[in-house]
């Protein structure tokens, strides 16, 4: 739970003040009252006696403390297009009869009235309760760290007579974790077989699942002896196993460049968020079978990198970290931290935009250094360009496509595979084929 309280002393507006209500009725009561006596005249009296005893009810009814207020978001973390609630708390005081709130919303947000006004009318139940609560639902559209608030909150007395506020209460902000596009592959990865996980270690060593039958050697367990192929051969051998050890999938997303727009409203996406969103994807679903994820973003803001893990424990962790990804270009790329962990057998994905040569030309030296490199082009058909839409542009955009469509062909010459993002079944091709060619250069 978030929460932030505010006690607003300082604020000029933190005190029960007088309204145009209450002024209106002792200024027609005071009226009648001097009308009547100088003309003589009771009925004028009588006309604004009713005034005058809302007004005397009013002041007597005045609220004397003045409320604490704090903002609340229940929910920790938030998925994008999750609806939660943003809770304005405020303290019960004595002759309060209503409560009102206008919550503001930041970027990427959506509010629940639109506008985000509520008003509470204060009950008896309300009363005995030392807080009461004025809820507006709230929706985050894009991953990251999204702003809800700030908020105004007011009370009037009864008759409307006196008013507090508006209080402004301090905005927060809340951590949105993108939301895993829908994904799915039926086909293996580069190294099959589960284990721990669906896709086991190749490298021989203490575990569980049978390898083969091979001769003894010093260091060899005496209760892995096969002693029917020893009898057999008059030679001790004895029997091998793979290791506990799931395959290691390394995530690498490029965030140097975020092109075009991410709107809510008319549901556009940039190449960042497709990028976000397939690294999620493709981080959930080995998670799931139980392999062993890291995560490196390429970014000079945000270069951030997470240890390989398995759980759900690790998988709410690269969420996490997915969502504090901001774009930044990147002078100098070192390759031996995009090296860092991944030992052979691993599988690398890279998802990038490959609108810079830098990405493409990382994944070629991982691919020489014998590490298996997939390729996910996030600069979905539906991006629209940088910058602003006249001729110049354009031509410009036209060419840098050109000039992108060479260099993804040469890093395909070189081996390594280059997959737009599609959704469902985006690597089913490209794990096949990593699979067969393991196989074959296996036999």
């Amino acid at each position: 739970m978030s929460l932030k309280r505010q006690s607003a002393r300082t604020h000029p507006d933190n005190r029960w003040g007088v309204t145009h209500a209450h002024a209106r009725a002792v200024l027609v009561f005071a009226v009648a009252a001097l009308g009547a006596l100088l003309a003589q005249r009771p009925d004028l009296l009588l006309m604004g006696s009713p005034l005058g005893m809302v007004a005397l009810w009013s002041v007597l009814s005045r609220p004397t403390t003045v409320p604490e207020t704090r903002l609340v978001i229940p929910a920790a973390h938030l998925r994008e297009g999750q609806w939660s609630r943003a809770v304005v708390g405020v303290m019960t005081c004595p002759h309060t009869e209503l409560v009102s709130s206008s919550l503001t919303h930041g970027t990427q947000v959506d509010l629940d009235p639109e506008r985000g006004a509520r008003t509470h009318l204060v009950t008896a139940r309300d009363r005995e309760r030392a807080e009461l609560h004025v809820s507006t639902r709230v929706r985050p559209g894009r991953w990251g760290l999204r702003r809800v608030g700030p908020v105004l909150v007011g009370a009037t007395s009864p008759w409307g007579a006196f008013r507090w506020g508006p209080v402004p209460i301090e905005h927060q902000t809340v951590k949105v974790l993108p939301d895993p596009a829908v994904f799915d592959t039926s086909a293996p990865a580069p190294h099959p077989q589960g284990l721990v996980g669906q896709h086991r270690s190749r490298f021989p060593g203490d575990g569980s699942e049978f390898n083969t039958i091979r001769t003894f050697q010093w260091g060899d367990r005496l209760k892995r002896i096969h002693w029917a192929r020893s009898l057999r051969t008059g030679e001790l051998h004895v029997t091998s196993s793979y290791a506990d050890q799931d395959t290691h999938v390394a995530i690498i997303v490029d965030a140097h460049y975020d092109l075009g727009s991410s709107d809510l409203a008319t549901r556009q996406s940039s190449s960042l968020d497709y990028s976000v969103r397939a690294a999620a994807a493709v981080a959930e679903h080995f998670l799931h079978q139980g392999d062993r994820v890291s995560l490196q973003v390429l970014s000079a803001r945000t270069p951030l990198s997470l240890p390989p893990g398995t759980g759900r424990r690790h998988t709410h962790r690269v969420l996490q970290a997915l969502a504090l990804v901001q774009a930044q270009p990147q002078e100098q790329i070192d390759p031996r931290r995009v090296r860092h962990g991944m030992g052979p057998g691993t599988l690398a994905v890279m998802i990038s935009a490959l609108v810079s040569p830098a990405p493409l030309a990382q994944a070629a030296l991982l691919s020489r250094s014998g590490t298996q490199v997939v390729v996910i082009d996030a600069l979905v058909d539906d991006v629209q360009p940088p910058g602003e839409q006249d001729d110049i542009a354009r031509l410009g955009w036209r060419i840098r496509l050109m000039e992108r469509e060479g260099e993804v062909r040469r890093v395909r010459a070189s081996g390594v595979p280059v997959v737009p993002w599609r959704g469902p079944g985006s690597l089913d091709q490209v794990l096949r084929s990593l699979a067969r060619h393991r196989q074959g250069a296996a036999r």
